[in-house]
């Protein structure tokens, strides 16, 4: 898809609002898309430029949840999110957005582990309210459970039953697409709306989704950021600096992270960071990562300069007993930091009521070009042989809608710092201060998202769990580095191979 080229400058307005919180939906596993940075100089010969895309991430000063799931399969299985209920108030929309699709009618077929209508007494999500009310279309559900969803969604295509639209996740991208169970979304733009602002500051990222020139996965919005969970009490009680003042400020570094740690060891006497998933979010700080793709091919980054750095400074981290390995999925004061998906935040703050907790994302290598996050993608795919592709891509704009306008953010907001409450007591809440931090870890005007396709890719080797943990576990020197890199380059070409 060549650059979006904006047509309108303004959207029409909505009259009521209210739409679901950032944290992940239920039974989501999307990785997020990746956008390289430019080539870093290095001494070592060896590496060379697989950089496919460069783009910059701007920076401000004052800027606006992931889980991440590691798999070897195309089914994925993922904790639904404690922090938001099933559905949110119903919105009566005013005026139509995009370039109304002629659908009135239509029923797509959705097929997955969870409803998008209304739940019985529940009022409906508001792009099933968009959906319906202004376009016309209707869902229709076909129920799976998560386990099953795969083999039912294989024998659906078999049995030629119609179905459209399923949710995107790990395994879709390369796998599903490579064996032509999906369509391109390409022919369908004008009724997604591509043409409008709403679409503003996503093209970069749709186009690096891209494959052979064509777009299967349009992702419109983004969830669940993988982040350092910490207490701002312990950061005063040690008279560290507060890394989230860091990251406002654009000082939010592997130098920072590096001294605050090293200073709460000296003190403590422990290690000052925890979580199974710090180091590969530490790899795609850098913006690039290990599996990308060039030319409609698939490109092996493992020489490249900005992953050795990353290596090199989980080596020192390890070197000097600052990382640990620990089975505590929840906050505690075992360390000071707890890499972790955002999904948690809202049971940890009821959990830990006096420790002012905070999340920033993991920190960037300072001089790289902008900022980059893991977090979710969220997107729905068009399934092959479906002939309502302009009521799935409708449907598209319609979650785009809700995800991007400000009368819908507002409520958002309120929605989601709204705490949940079970038999009278609350079990989970998130503070608006968190909220809008969370925002802005997710906002494509200033972070791009990362994708890895060694996540969808069959990494029988555990190549991504060794580049991620060895040093830390371990420690290490740049020979050791030179040792692993040679070992895994040849098993990431055949893993590339495969496809």
């Amino acid at each position: 898809m060549k650059k979006i080229k904006k047509m309108i400058t303004g959207i029409m307005a909505i009259l009521i609002v209210m739409a679901p919180s950032v944290s992940c939906s239920a039974d989501k596993s999307h990785k997020a898309g990746s956008l390289s940075i430019a080539e870093e100089t290095t001494t070592d010969t060896t590496e060379e430029s697989t950089t496919e895309i460069t783009t910059k991430a701007t920076t401000t000063k004052s800027k606006n949840t992931t889980k991440k799931t590691t798999t070897k399969s195309s089914e994925t299985t993922t904790e639904p999110s404690v922090t938001e209920p099933v559905t949110e108030a119903e919105a009566v929309p005013a005026q139509n957005y995009g370039e109304r699709a002629d659908i009135g009618g239509t029923e797509i077929v959705w097929l997955a582990d969870y409803d998008l209508n209304a739940q019985v007494g529940q009022k409906r999500p508001t792009p099933v309210a968009l959906f319906e009310d202004i376009y016309g279309g209707k869902i229709r559900y076909v129920q799976t459970s998560l386990k099953n969803k795969y083999y039912t969604f294989s024998s659906m295509l078999l049995a030629g039953d119609q179905l459209d639209m399923v949710e995107y996740q790990q395994g879709t991208y390369p796998n599903g697409v490579l064996s032509q169970q999906y369509q391109p979304l390409d022919p369908y733009f004008r009724s997604m709306g591509l043409n409008y602002d709403i679409w503003e500051n996503m093209e970069d990222i749709i186009d690096a989704l891209s494959y052979k020139g064509e777009h299967y996965i349009i992702p419109y919005s983004f969830s669940n950021p993988l982040v350092l969970m910490y207490s701002r009490k312990l950061i005063r009680d040690y008279g560290l600096t507060d890394p989230y003042e860091l990251y406002k400020n654009d000082q939010w570094t592997w130098d920072k992270l590096l001294d605050i740690s090293e200073t709460y060891r000296h003190k403590t006497g422990k290690p000052a960071i925890r979580g199974g998933q710090f180091g590969d979010a530490i790899i795609h700080s850098t913006g690039f990562r290990v599996i990308g793709a060039k030319n409609g091919n698939f490109v092996n980054n493992i020489d490249h300069a900005s992953i050795r750095y990353a290596e090199l400074f989980m080596q020192e981290l390890g070197r000097n007993s600052l990382f640990t390995v620990s089975s505590n999925e929840e906050f505690s004061t075992e360390t000071l930091f707890f890499a972790t998906q955002s999904y948690i935040l809202g049971t940890e703050n009821v959990k830990n009521p006096d420790m002012d907790l905070m999340v920033v994302p993991v920190p960037k290598r300072k001089g790289t070009d902008g900022n980059y996050i893991t977090c979710d993608f969220d997107a729905k795919m068009l399934v092959k042989n479906s002939t309502m592709g302009d009521a799935v891509a409708t449907y598209i704009m319609c979650e785009r809608i809700v995800a991007s306008q400000p009368e819908y953010k507002a409520g958002a907001k309120a929605y989601a710092t709204t705490p949940v409450q079970f038999s009278g007591s609350v079990k989970s809440y998130i503070t608006a201060e968190q909220y809008d931090a969370l925002q802005t870890y997710l906002d494509p005007k200033t972070t791009l998202p990362m994708f890895d396709y060694i996540w969808a890719m069959n990494d029988t080797e555990g190549v991504m769990a060794g580049l991620s943990n060895s040093f830390l576990i371990n420690g290490g020197y740049e020979t050791d580095w030179k040792n692993l890199r040679n070992l895994y380059r040849d098993k990431i070409n055949k893993m590339i191979n495969e496809y």
